[in-house]
C-alpha cells in the first residue's frame, strides 16, 4: 500500500488504495468489453476473474464490498431500471413459467441445498444451511441476457430468463431474511410461510402506491435533467421505506419500475427522452460492471476467513453448493411444463417449448453479486445469538457464483450455437413491421393536412419524400417489392411533430393488439426520438 500510496504525494494510503482501485476498475472493464468482443465470452466473466487476481495484487490492501452499500447504493437503481423496461403484458403472457421459476425454483433450490449440505457438512448447522440456499437461489440475468441477444435467441426465451431474475431476487432476499431472523427466534413452517407472504406481499403493494404518486409527481417537470434527478430519486423513495417497515424493498422498487415504464412519455420532448434513456443505460453499465470487478476483490478475504474450518467442509460445501444449484435448475426446466398463460383468451395453454430451449434455461443460472452481497450481510450475531458458519457460508456462496459465471458463462454461447437457438428473426421482422406501419401513418396523415390546405405543397412534398424513403427501404426489408404557394397554417416543426404523435399511435396500437413485442416498440419509438431531435437541431 505505501507503493502506491508514494505514486500520488499528500494522500492518505487509505485514499491512494481507493483511487487505484476506481482507475483498475476503469480499465478492466474497458478491456472487458474489448475481449468479450473479441472471444464472445460474457464481458462479466472477465470482470470476476479480473477482481480476484487483482486482490493478491502487493501494495493493494482489502477492498470491502460492504452489503448495505450493494443494497442501498447498487441494487435500486439496477431493480427499478429493469422493472421500467420490462412490459407487463409480456410477464403476463409468460406468467406461469416466470412463476415456476421466480417462486417454485427459488423454494426448490433454497431447500435442496439446505437439506444436502446441511446433511453432508458437518461444519453447517440446518439454519446457515437454508440461509445459504437462500442465498445462491436468486440468478444474475446480466451475463446470460447479453449472449442471448448477442447470438438472437427466441424472444420468449429471453422474456422468461429475464421475468424470472427480475422476480427472484426479491423471493429469495424475503427467505433469506426469514432465515436470519431464525437465529434469534426458531419458527415453525406456518409462521414463516406468513412471514413471507407479508414480506413479498407488503413490499409489492407497497411499489404500487410509490409508483402511482411518483407519476403523479413528475408531471409538472418538463425539462430532462430534473426528469432525470427524479428518475434517480425514485428507486430509493421505493425501496429505503419499505425496508424500513420490515417489507420487501426489492419487490416494491421492481413494483415501482413495471409502474412507471408504462406510463406514456409525453413529458418530455424526443430529445429530453433519448437523453433519460441513454443515461440510464451508461448508470446500469456501469454499476453492473462494478459489482462484477468487486465481487472478485474478496476472493483474498474470503480464503482468509475460512482457515479455521477442517478442509474436507471447505472443499464439500463450496463443490455440494455448486453443483445442487446447477442440477436443481436443469432438473426443473426439463421436468417441470413451462406452461403459458395466454391473457387474450384468459385460459391455460401447454405451448410446448422445445427441449432444446428448455435446456438453455436450464444453463442459464449464472449467479452473481446480489447473490454475494447478502451473504456478506449475514451478520455476525442476532440478538446475542452469534449466527453460525458465518465465513463458511460466505466463502460457498463465492464458489458458486465463480463455477456458474465463469464455468456456465463461458459455455453458454457454444451450447446456444450447438443447439441451434439463435438466429431468430421473429424480433427483426416485428421491426420492419413497425417502421413501415409508422411510415404509412405518416403519410396518411401529410396527405389529409395537404387536402385540407393546413400546409403548403412543397412543405408536404418535403416530408412525404422523408417518410416514402423510409416505407421504401421498410418494403426492400419485408421482401417486397414546382407548385403554386399556398399558406402554411403551421411550421415545420409543428407538423412533424403531429407526425410523430400519428407514428407513435401506431406503434401502441401494433403493441396493444400483440403484432410487436414490448422490445421491439421501444427499440422504434427510440429510433423516431432520435429523428425528431436531430431535425430539431
Amino acid at each position: 500500500m505505501s507503493q502506491l500510496a508514494a505514486l500520488v504525494p499528500g494522500l492518505d494510503p487509505v485514499t491512494s488504495t481507493y483511487l487505484f482501485a476506481g482507475l483498475g476498475i476503469a480499465v478492466v472493464v474497458v478491456a472487458s468489453r474489448t475481449l468479450s468482443r473479441w472471444s464472445r465470452v460474457p464481458y462479466p466473466v472477465f470482470l470476476v476473474v479480473a477482481g480476484a487476481l487483482a486482490s493478491f495484487m502487493p501494495g493493494l490492501g482489502p477492498i470491502t464490498l460492504e452489503p448495505r452499500v450493494v443494497f442501498l447504493g447498487f441494487l435500486p437503481p439496477l431493480v427499478y431500471h429493469a422493472g421500467l423496461v420490462t412490459s407487463p403484458r409480456e410477464l403476463r403472457a409468460n406468467a406461469l413459467p416466470i412463476g415456476l421459476g421466480a417462486l417454485g425454483l427459488v423454494l426448490a433450490t433454497t431447500m435442496a441445498v439446505a437439506a444436502v449440505v446441511w446433511a453432508l457438512v458437518p461444519s453447517f448447522g440446518w439454519v446457515g444451511a437454508f440461509v445459504l440456499g437462500a442465498v445462491v437461489a436468486p440468478t444474475d440475468v446480466v451475463a446470460a441476457v447479453s449472449v442471448f441477444n448477442r447470438l438472437g435467441a427466441p424472444p420468449r426465451v429471453t422474456t422468461v430468463l429475464e421475468g424470472e431474475s427480475l422476480v427472484n431476487d426479491g423471493i429469495a432476499l424475503a427467505l433469506f431474511g426469514i432465515g436470519v431472523a431464525a437465529v434469534a427466534a426458531p419458527m415453525g413452517i406456518g409462521s414463516g410461510l406468513a412471514a413471507f407472504v407479508r414480506v413479498a406481499g407488503g413490499g409489492v403493494a407497497f411499489g404500487l402506491v410509490v409508483g402511482w404518486v411518483a407519476s403523479r409527481s413528475r408531471r409538472p417537470l418538463r425539462d430532462s435533467a430534473s426528469q432525470i434527478v427524479v428518475s434517480l430519486l425514485v428507486p430509493f423513495a421505493a425501496y429505503l421505506p419499505a425496508d424500513a417497515l420490515g417489507l420487501s424493498g426489492v419487490l416494491a422498487t421492481l413494483t415501482t419500475g413495471l409502474v412507471l415504464g408504462q406510463q406514456p412519455s409525453s413529458e418530455l420532448d424526443p430529445s429530453g427522452r433519448v437523453q433519460m434513456s441513454e443515461f440510464w443505460q451508461v448508470l446500469v453499465f456501469l454499476l453492473e460492471s462494478v459489482l462484477f470487478v468487486l465481487v472478485g476483490f474478496q476472493l483474498r478475504q474470503l480464503v482468509a476467513g475460512i482457515r479455521g474450518y477442517p478442509l474436507r467442509d471447505v472443499v464439500f460445501a463450496a463443490v455440494l453448493g455448486s453443483v445442487v444449484v446447477v442440477v436443481v435448475r436443469l432438473a426443473w426446466w426439463m421436468a417441470i411444463p413451462t406452461l403459458r398463460w395466454r391473457p387474450e383468451g384468459r385460459i391455460i395453454d401447454t405451448g410446448d417449448v422445445p427441449w432444446q430451449q428448455r435446456l438453455a434455461l436450464g444453463w442459464s443460472g449464472l449467479r452473481g453479486a446480489i447473490s454475494l452481497a447478502a451473504a456478506l450481510s449475514v451478520p455476525v450475531a442476532v440478538s446475542g445469538h452469534l449466527f453460525p458458519d458465518r465465513d463458511l457460508l460466505i466463502f460457498t456462496t463465492f464458489c458458486v457464483i465463480v463455477v456458474t459465471l465463469v464455468g456456465q458463462g463461458t459455455s453458454l454461447p457454444w451450447l446456444l450455437r450447438r443447439l441451434s437457438i439463435g438466429g431468430d428473426d421473429l424480433e427483426r421482422h416485428q421491426r420492419v413491421l413497425a417502421e413501415r406501419r409508422c411510415a404509412e401513418a405518416a403519410l396518411r396523415l401529410l396527405d389529409q393536412l395537404s387536402a385540407e390546405e393546413e400546409i403548403s405543397d412543397d412543405l408536404a412534398e418535403l416530408l412525404r419524400r422523408r417518410y416514402e424513403r423510409r416505407l421504401d427501404q421498410a418494403r426492400v426489408l419485408a421482401g417486397d417489392g414546382a407548385s403554386g404557394a399556398q399558406p402554411t397554417l403551421r411550421s415545420l416543426r409543428a407538423v412533424e411533430a403531429q407526425v410523430l404523435s400519428a407514428q407513435h399511435e401506431a406503434l401502441r396500437d401494433l403493441h396493444r393488439s400483440g403484432e410487436i413485442s414490448f422490445t421491439v416498440m421501444r427499440a422504434v419509438r427510440r429510433d423516431l426520438d432520435l429523428d425528431q431531435a436531430r431535425s430539431q437541431v
